[in-house]
This record gives C-alpha cells, sequence and structure tokens, in this order.
C-alpha cells in the first residue's frame, strides 16, 4: 500500500507539472514557428512587438513547489515502503 502511494505520489505531480508545461511549450513554439514573439505574461502571441519573457517558475511557483515537494514525499514513501516490504 506504502510501495504504490509512494510511486503515485513520484510520478503523477512530475506529469501533471510536464504536462502544463507542454501545452504551454506548443503553444510558444508555434507562435515562434509563424514569425511572433510570445508575451508570457499575457500567455499571447505577438506579432507586432517583442513579448516579456518570464519563467515558468516564476509564474506558477505554487504549481511547481508542490509539485516537487510531493515528489519527494513520494520518493520516502516509495523507500519506506520497499523497505517494509523486504523486512
Amino acid at each position: 500500500m506504502l510501495l504504490k502511494l509512494g510511486l503515485g505520489l513520484l510520478i503523477l505531480p512530475l506529469m501533471v507539472l510536464m504536462g502544463i508545461w507542454g501545452f504551454e511549450y506548443a503553444d510558444v513554439s508555434s507562435c515562434i514557428y509563424e514569425g511572433g514573439s510570445y508575451d508570457y505574461l499575457l500567455g499571447e502571441c505577438l506579432m507586432d512587438q517583442q513579448g516579456i519573457f518570464v519563467t515558468f517558475a516564476e509564474r506558477h511557483p505554487s504549481l511547481v513547489s508542490t509539485s516537487l515537494w510531493a515528489s519527494c514525499a513520494g520518493l520516502v514513501f516509495t523507500i519506506v515502503g520497499l523497505y517494509r516490504g523486504r523486512s
């Protein structure tokens, strides 16, 4: 039980984080391919002016922190689950 919970907490938060980042990356990539500049604060493709770059972690600090802490907790649960499984 603890092993399954740990593996879920280890993998799922990072998959969600990478999924959200991936959707944004696809928007940015298509904007640049069309010749525009992506404004990260507005979340829009700008064709006539330069957009402002702000890192993903600065725009979504609670999402990034929660995902990483949940994965750390999952690692601990997984290690404990593996240890208890052998005892």
